[in-house]
């Protein structure tokens, strides 16, 4: 059963704006499953499922640039940046 207490917000997406990347790699050391480094050595998502989303939303948090855009899929609202 699950806990009531749990808040259940959604499924988030996450997208990495390329133009904004400068190779920080914060996101593809915290969330693996989600984030890799390319030949040009920006940011690119590999898997929306490869972390949860709280990891997911770490890692765009981690970004110094703000590169990274993460949607709420249940609700379409922009969680990160806010």
């Amino acid at each position: 059963m699950a806990d009531p207490q749990v808040k259940h917000i959604g499924k988030y997406k996450v997208e990495v704006i390329r133009e904004k990347c400068i190779s920080a790699a914060s996101c593809a050391v915290i969330a693996p499953g989600v984030f890799e480094l390319d030949e040009e050595q920006l940011a690119r998502v590999i898997s929306q499922d490869g972390n949860d989303d709280e990891t997911k939303l770490l890692a765009a948090q981690s970004c110094p640039t703000m590169a990274i855009i993460v949607t709420d899929t249940a609700s379409g609202k922009q969680v990160w940046p806010v």
